[in-house]
This record gives C-alpha cells, structure tokens and sequence, in this order.
C-alpha cells in the first residue's frame, strides 16, 4: 500500500469527510447524512469457494472504507452501507470492481442472515426453497452504495457504469462517430 493510498483511506475514513462526500454525492450537497450516524465496518469483502466440489480458492478483496449508517428517511429508519473507493488515477474497470466489492457485501449479509436463523432453530413455517436457501421470503438485505473519490487533478475519463463497458449498438454507434 503506497503514501498516497494510505493518505486517502485515512482522510476518506473521517466521518465528516465521508458524510460530506456522500452528502455531495446523493443529496446534492444537503446535509442529510450526519458523521455521528455513521458506524466504522470492516471493509474485509470475502467470497466462499465457487463450484459445485467447493474446492475453489476463497476471493479477498479490502474496500478502502466501509460504513454502516441509520437516518430517519420519510418518517422511518433507512438502513444503508456505505463504501468509499479512492482512486490516485484512472480505474477503467471500476464500475467491475465495485459491483464485485457489493456483490459479495450482498453474499455476506445473505450469509449472515441464513446462520442466525440456523443459530435460532426458527424454520417452522418455512417452507423448503426458504429453508434451502437459509433466507426468507420476508427478509431484506440493506442496500449498499459505493463512490469513487479520484484524487487527481485528471478528469474522469473512464466508465461510471457497467452499462458504459458494455459492448452494445450504442456504443458501436458512438465508436463510428468518433472515427
């Protein structure tokens, strides 16, 4: 991990600096989310063996900060995790990277709600597909949200969306523009 990168996480990694960046970000710069609201994560993403012998190598990936946050949002309590990436340049396949980082965010809590209700033996009135599973029809996942903060004086030239790495008509259309 060089300076720089060390730098950003523990700039990124202040409350007031990681609430105002996603007060910019999703509210347009209203103070919506507050640093007191927000709860330090481990930001450690880890995917359990691929395949159907399960002998496949485990995938650890660190976010650079991950929080948890709970505000009142239309009279209720929203729940969300929170992700900060720093880039020093350009990632351009960051929108990849990212959907990784919360795909396995999802597998985590997924994971963790199967175990509790192992742990809590509460499988009466679940049907099979519910039990197989170890989630719920009623169950909920928390939504997470990742931002890129590029710490540079470059414009962002590369992709912001999966979309805008895919191969498809409109961007065949837009290559044959440039050319």
């Amino acid at each position: 991990m060089g300076r720089a990168d060390t730098a950003a996480k523990a700039y990124t990694g202040q409350r007031d600096i990681f609430a105002d960046a996603f007060n910019f970000y999703l509210y347009g710069g209203r103070q919506v989310l507050h640093p007191e609201q927000l709860r330090e994560l481990d930001s450690t993403e880890l995917s359990y063996p691929f395949g159907a012998d399960g002998r496949g190598e485990p995938v650890q990936k660190y976010r650079d900060v991950l929080k948890s946050a709970v505000f009142m949002e239309n009279g209720k309590a929203a729940y969300l995790l929170l992700g900060i990436e720093n880039q020093t340049s350009v990632h351009y396949a960051a929108p990849v990277k990212n959907l990784l980082y919360d795909a396995l965010q999802y597998a985590r809590q997924v994971e963790l709600t199967a175990k509790r209700h192992r742990e809590s033996g509460d499988h009466k009135g679940h049907g099979g597909s519910e039990f197989l599973s170890g989630f719920y029809q009623e169950d909920k996942l928390f939504p997470v949200i990742t931002r890129i903060l590029l710490f540079s004086p470059d414009e962002w030239d590369g992709p912001r969306t999966l979309r805008e790495m895919m191969e498809t008509e409109e961007s065949n259309i837009q290559r044959t523009e440039k050319e």
